[in-house]
């Protein structure tokens, strides 16, 4: 059968697969992207100013995805983090700090505002990417071997892995999910499948969440109590995995935070240099009233992918813009597709040559 005899169905995957079209994802809005919170030894001014510095590394690795040391050269750069910062605050805890001297003092936690645009504007002077703050769901599934018992990490748990996810996820501006490990999940999948990071059933026991990617990871503990295990990270049929050692629980999750965050920032994370301003057309149809041409503009602006969007023509419901992207065309696509506001017209793109720059959507308004 030649290709022109193919069934429509067989022929839109095919240009779905082609074009590097994805279907909406679940994604979430990360509340929170330019705030941090950093343990200080106290509220002097002294502390304030080291702690502000501390912070908008903490921001400004969660804004670009990028695993930023706390290093002098970095901090040298940042100067007078104050300035950036829009409102603070301190509250009281139990946990104390480190001085050089070697002394543990009681220390008192910050919580820094920054700036959005001062920050976005500071990442484009460091040379970092920026990651908007719709970003794809994770979900991890992690089992634990201890003394020849294995057990699934589920929603609703406490401990220190539920604490390190939870303050991994917020740190890296990740959102994260455990599976409920009911009776489903556990007609879906078996331990032994966990445990050997098996992909095909790990997906399908996914299913039911429709998670952006899935990370799986197994750990157990050996003779010197660290711990050991292996992470791999699923996304749009990708596997990647990496093999672990921590001191504790909290070091191994973030390694597979980090994992995950590096995958997704290298599809998602758009750098805003100069020399990445490039040219698009995008042909939006389903574009009916006034209200429709106010969403879809207020939409595109607000995409980190989007420098400009600018209308160059009404015909129907139809409405052509110009836009000047940064980063690449998948990378715009990329970010369109965790949304349910604009859908791939696959036809008129498949019949665009080989290189075209046009973009052929339906917006979908707001019921």
């Amino acid at each position: 059968m030649d290709q022109t005899s193919k069934p429509l169905h067989v022929l839109l995957i095919w240009v779905v697969v082609a074009l590097g079209w994805h279907a909406p994802v679940w994604a979430e809005t990360v509340e929170d992207l330019y705030s941090a919170e950093v343990l200080v030894a106290g509220q002097d001014g002294e502390s304030r100013s080291v702690g502000m510095q501390q912070a908008l590394i903490l921001v400004l690795g969660k804004v670009s995805g990028a695993a930023l040391a706390t290093d002098e050269e970095l901090q040298a750069r940042l100067g007078d983090a104050g300035r950036y910062a829009r409102t603070f605050g301190y509250h009281e805890t139990d946990e104390t700090l480190q001085t050089q001297e070697g002394e543990t003092i009681p220390a008192s936690r910050m919580r820094v505002s920054f700036d959005p645009r001062g920050v976005t504007l500071l990442a484009r002077e460091l040379d970092l990417p920026i990651w908007g703050a719709n970003r794809p769901s994770v979900l991890v599934w992690l089992i634990e071997e201890e003394r020849g018992k294995r057990q699934v990490v589920a929603s609703g748990g406490t401990g220190p892995v539920h604490e390190a996810l939870e303050a991994g996820g917020e740190e890296r501006g990740l959102p994260l999910m455990l599976p409920l490990m009911d009776i489903d999940d556990r007609t879906e999948i078996t331990d032994t499948e966990l445990w050997g990071l098996f992909a095909e059933p790990i997906v399908e026991a996914s299913a039911r969440y429709n998670p952006g990617a899935v990370l799986a990871g197994r750990y157990y503990r050996v003779a010197s109590n660290q711990l050991a295990g292996r992470w791999m990270m699923i996304f749009r049929g990708e596997r990647t995995s990496i093999d672990v050692r921590a001191a504790d629980e909290t070091e191994l999750v973030n390694k597979g935070i980090d994992l995950a965050v590096r995958e997704l920032a290298a599809r998602y994370a758009i750098r805003l240099g100069d020399a990445s301003e490039l040219p698009a057309r995008l042909v939006l149809a389903g574009v009916n009233s006034g209200d429709d041409y106010a969403q879809a503009i207020n939409y595109l602006q607000k995409i980190t992918a989007v420098r400009s969007a600018k209308p160059i023509g009404v015909e129907g419901d139809q409405l052509t813009l110009h836009l000047t992207i940064d980063g690449t065309l998948a990378q715009l696509k990329e970010v369109i597709a965790l949304d349910n506001r604009m859908q791939p017209e696959l036809e008129r793109s498949a019949l665009e040559p080989v290189g075209s720059r046009s973009l052929y959507y339906q917006w979908l308004s707001l019921p």
